[in-house]
């Protein structure tokens, strides 16, 4: 006999999401996973869920399955036995998929009532002192009977249908403390009772769940269609309903009947109430309006206190997100806005970079932003020298900001560009240099402090060949060191090497930078063999061949990390023109500022010169030969160059600025420090780098079709969402002050046995010489 195989079929099982219903009474899933799992004729229900939970990294206990009928997205089935799992699989029988939606329900003990007994309505008239009034046509005696609205409601047919609701996306309102709930006092007689209308059932629905926020009880549809909803007191026999229904040949919607008194007796007033993202989102938009930077931590407290609404962090940081979103427009749309957003930044700063570019399934890339007055600042004002790094982003569809940060010649960063990439890798930042170097000219060579890893190094040799000099970030470099270093070494060890580090990369002669390197080795030979294994050549002032002005880490980025720390929540466009509105007034600010220095050279090189002038009194000169001096300061000797600008112990190179050394040889020919200091450092070369201004980019509207030259172009987000939990932002550093102490972290040391990483507590030292002496016995 042949055996007929079973039909195989494809489960997409929805976990994490959040049903949204419309007017209508229709519902679709929003958010969450997706996951597929194969079912046929013959699997069981228990072997189901436990695949998904196996899936879903979950278990079995109180995993609740529900789905829809087909055609009907209204009522979820809900599957509890195998009868019920065998009903499912039959109804879609002929088609290759179905879709279920995985729901937990709450846990023993929690949320959980006892059951009340049922209760006939009680005939007498509601208290005076009630917040509700009955509508209905008097009794003949004169005296309003809640039987008479009984007799209303009871003719209609009541199908159960609950509303389900994800707990991902839904609020818990606990409304424990009823002195506390200040703002829910202004709904207690939003709803009014019998005959009051409403312009739509979604006002009549609001009305209702602010209603039951105010009196302190959680309620369930019994029926929530597109022309009627009827909703009763979750508590168990509790007679407390409502129905209301669209008027005839209306939209108006009219309450026919009400039972406004619990008889409940308070049970179910502390049942967590549901509320989607969206209503406590709009709850909150006036308030985020008016305090933008407010914490999710502070949302939750004033809703608390206000409304009784319980949000845990999470929760607060959705609802003022989707508040903010509200306010300033969706995210998604803003990356719809891009192509119209760079040409409008072109459009309004001529001589400007705004480019992005999508993957082929026109989702978003990257996106790279050069304004004409950074560039020209830059060229005409700023040394040579550029400080690349990143940051990641805090935004729904997270990223990270790649930037280009120049000095100015009072040692300020100066933004020249950056990008938004969805992640950080070799390419992007490839991407990057290969439009900056558009932008820049081929004359001059250029000096780039950046790490040395994720594709920079071979970019940069890549794109800029021969007119670039690469300088390895001394704290990348560092941390680096402390990372690899194997073995166990003390805190203090570790200090002591980066430490040494630092002063090897620093040390202008090879004389300083073996005695350094040597203190590293008697520490540790590995540690030292790795230094002179790292190519000093990019790091170390001794061998060097670029000039950099004593900056040896790339943290210029400092002031985009501040700024994006306030920016990078907002929707993309908006995030862009916020850096924009920063870097304009970052440049008015200070052109306005430079225009009152009444100093030949910038504020803190004037400062510096004037320390070395100090320190030249006690320099002595001694004529050599031609334009040649020898010098003695301080038991050294060093010999000075006028004509070249160069003296023996490389402060005039390293720096741009004379060392005292040449101060003392300039002074004794009556010449002037000041006519031998770097350009750069000039305030009239300054304020060229402040000469133009970034000008304003008129609102963007969301654009449908956007025509390119590839055809028709909608960009959508990236599909990668930000992870639970939050994103770490870099902390700020100024530029210069990065030290072995900003990452090195103490490590713990054990007072039993000496050793690091572990504890007196977590000693295992005891334990395995207290089984070599069982083993032994």
């Amino acid at each position: 006999m042949a055996i007929v195989p079973c039909k195989k079929m494809i489960a997409i099982c929805q976990y994490g999401g959040d049903f949204e219903t419309h007017d209508d009474g229709w519902m679709n899933y929003i958010g969450g996973e997706a996951y597929a799992v194969d079912l046929d004729d013959n699997t069981q229900l228990t072997d189901f869920k436990q695949e998904i939970a196996e899936t879903i990294d979950s278990t079995v206990d109180g995993m609740i399955i529900k789905y829809f009928l087909p055609g009907n997205k209204k009522n979820l089935i809900t599957v509890s036995k195998d009868k019920d799992f065998q009903r499912m699989v039959n109804y879609y029988k002929e088609a290759d998929q179905l879709e279920v939606f995985i729901m937990k329900e709450a846990p023993p003990g929690k949320n959980v009532k006892k059951k009340q007994p049922a209760r006939r309505p009680q005939k007498t008239p509601p208290k005076p002192d009630s917040a509700l009034t009955i509508q209905t046509t008097p009794a003949p005696n004169n005296t309003i009977s809640l039987n008479d609205t009984i007799d209303i409601e009871t003719n209609t047919d009541i199908t159960p249908s609950a509303v389900p609701i994800s707990s991902s996306n839904a609020f818990p309102i606990v409304t424990n403390d009823h002195d506390q709930r200040i703002a829910a006092k202004q709904w207690e007689n939003i709803i009014t009772g019998v005959g009051q209308r409403f312009h739509s059932l979604a006002e009549f629905r609001e009305a209702l769940r602010k209603y039951s926020i105010a009196h302190a009880f959680n309620f369930v549809y019994k029926k929530n269609e597109n022309q009627r909803v009827t909703v009763k007191c979750k508590a168990e026999g509790c007679q407390w309903r409502i129905h209301a229904s669209k008027l005839s040949t209306t939209n108006l919607v009219c309450i026919k009947t009400m039972r406004p008194v619990h008889n409940c007796q308070g049970v179910y007033l502390n049942a967590p109430f549901r509320a989607k993202r969206s209503w406590v989102g709009n709850l909150i938009k006036e308030k985020v309006k008016e305090s933008p930077k407010i914490k999710p931590k502070e949302i939750a407290i004033e809703l608390k206190r206000d409304y009784g609404i319980d949000l845990n962090y999470s929760q607060a940081r959705r609802a003022k997100e989707y508040a903010r979103e509200q306010l300033l427009g969706s995210y998604k749309d803003a990356y719809s806005e891009l192509p119209f957003f760079c040409e409008k930044i072109m459009e309004t700063n001529q001589g400007s970079l705004a480019t992005f570019s999508t993957k082929e399934d026109n989702s978003f890339h990257r996106l790279f932003v050069s304004f004409h007055a950074s560039i020209s600042g830059f060229l005409n004002g700023c040394r040579p020298l550029l400080f690349l790094d990143s940051t990641p982003l805090n935004s729904r569809y997270q990223g990270m900001l790649l930037t280009a940060t120049a000095a100015d010649g009072d040692d300020g960063a100066f933004p020249v560009a950056f990008a938004v990439v969805d992640e950080e890798n070799p390419d992007n930042w490839r991407w990057f240099l290969s439009q900056l170097r558009v932008l820049i000219p081929t004359t001059g060579q250029i000096t780039f402090v950046a790490d040395f890893q994720k594709g920079i190094r071979e970019s940069l040799r890549e794109i800029f060949g021969g007119e670039c000099f690469h300088a390895y970030c001394l704290g990348y470099l560092a941390e680096k060191l402390n990372k690899d270093l194997k073995g166990h070494f003390s805190h203090d060890a570790r200090r002591l090497m980066v430490e040494d580090l630092y002063s090897a990369a620093h040390a202008p002669k090879l004389e300083a930078f073996e005695k350094f390197t040597e203190d590293i080795k008697a520490i540790s030979p590995e540690a030292y063999d790795w230094v002179i294994n790292s190519e000093p050549e990019h790091w170390a002032n001794a061998f060097f061949g670029g000039l950099r002005y004593n900056h040896m880490t790339s943290n210029f980025g400092h002031l985009f990390y501040a700024w994006v720390s306030e920016a990078n929540e907002l929707p993309i466009t908006q995030m862009i023109d916020e850096l924009r509105g920063k870097m304009m007034q970052l440049i008015y600010t200070r052109r306005v500022e430079s225009s009152q220095w009444m100093t030949r050279l910038t504020p803190s090189m004037e400062e510096k010169l004037k320390n070395e002038i100090i320190r030249a009194r006690s320099v002595q000169v001694l004529r050599s030969h031609g334009s040649k001096f020898e010098v003695r300061y301080d038991e050294t000797v060093d010999v000075v160059d006028i004509e070249t600008w160069d003296c023996s112990c490389k402060g005039w190179l390293l720096s741009g600025l004379p060392c005292c050394h040449a101060i003392a040889v300039l002074e004794s020919y009556g010449r002037s420090p000041y006519d031998h200091c770097s350009r750069y450092f000039l305030v009239e070369t300054y304020q060229l780098t402040y000469a133009d201004s970034i000008h304003p980019i008129p609102n963007v509207e969301r654009v449908e079709d956007t025509e390119t030259e590839g055809g028709l172009v909608l960009v959508t987000p990236p599909p990668t969402m930000r992870t639970p939990g939050r994103t770490k932002i870099r902390k700020v550093v100024a530029p210069g002050r990065i030290g072995p102490s900003d990452f090195l972290k103490r490590q713990l040391q054990c007072g039993k046995c000496k050793g690091l990483g572990h504890n007196k507590r977590s000693c295992k030292e005891g334990v395995e010489e207290t089984a070599l002496q069982t083993v032994a016995r």
